[in-house]
């Protein structure tokens, strides 16, 4: 199977899954969200563990997804915040482990292992709760969002490929273009408009307002994911996605915009 069929199978399939979890039921796309966690955190931590030796994934993982549980249980309605607490002997875990451990830059150990959740599993929470933004999910938002994220992706590859000569930032991605950044917008922006008026939810300003977000900080969690990869020498997060690399190299963009798309959405929409 060529890499373009191989590609496009795999898009469709990811992109199935998403929209198809978001429209199934609440639970579903939090059990997405979840299974993004696991797999990014494990993606990361290994990546990490490449430069920087052995890191203590079971506490990463712990903190990241109980976390991610308690956004969920709190947005439905099951439990109250008060549940918070439990994270608390979660965060002093990586220092325990050190502690009885040993060895040489435990605090960067330490630093790096709480890292790995507030990079992937703090974002993924703000994405759910995107859904949640008037106590009821609501799908179509989120539909919204991820349209955003892949009109602005598609805009900058077509745009970049076709006329792309002026370098983003060539020390981290060579192959960015101002070209494709601009074309990414154009796009987004297009995408933003038909969504309001085949929705009809919050203001046209606050899509636009979103598209810009998406189109901004998608890119900056591109590059910065990809400042990752390039720091431990390596091409893709994983293999998991054939075609595509590894969940991060799917959700980065996801994982900077989404947080900043919620707050657009609290303030304004």
């Amino acid at each position: 199977m060529n890499n373009f069929l191989q590609r496009t199978l795999t898009g469709i399939l990811f992109v199935g899954a998403v929209a198809g979890s978001i429209f199934i039921h609440p639970i579903a796309f939090f059990l997405v969200c979840l299974l993004v966690a696991v797999l990014g955190i494990l993606e990361l931590g290994r990546l990490l563990e490449r430069k920087y030796g052995k890191l203590n994934i079971f506490a990463s993982l712990l903190l990241g997804l109980t976390f991610q549980v308690l956004v969920f249980l709190d947005s439905q309605g099951y439990i109250d915040r008060t549940w918070y607490v439990i994270l608390m002997p979660m965060v002093w875990l990586p220092f325990v482990y050190e502690l009885f451990k040993g060895g040489e830059n435990p605090f960067q150990r330490i630093a790096l292992t709480l890292m790995i959740p507030v990079y992937i599993s703090l974002p993924l929470s703000f994405l759910f709760l995107t859904g949640c933004i008037n106590g009821v999910f609501q799908a179509s938002i989120l539909l919204g969002f991820f349209i955003l994220v892949w009109s602005n992706d598609s805009g900058a590859y077509i745009v970049g490929v076709s006329i792309g000569k002026h370098k983003l930032f060539e020390r981290i991605s060579p192959k960015k273009t101002w070209e494709g950044f601009i074309g990414g917008i154009i796009f987004t922006i297009v995408a933003a408009v038909i969504i309001f008026k085949l929705s009809g939810i919050a203001s046209l300003g606050v899509w636009i307002g979103a598209a810009l977000i998406v189109s901004i900080f998608g890119t900056i969690g591109d590059l910065v994911e990809s400042m990752l990869k390039r720091n431990v020498d390596i091409k893709d997060s994983g293999s998991i996605l054939p075609g595509h690399g590894g969940v991060l190299d799917r959700f980065d963009a996801v994982l900077f915009a989404a947080p900043m798309v919620f707050a657009l959405f609290v303030l304004f929409g």
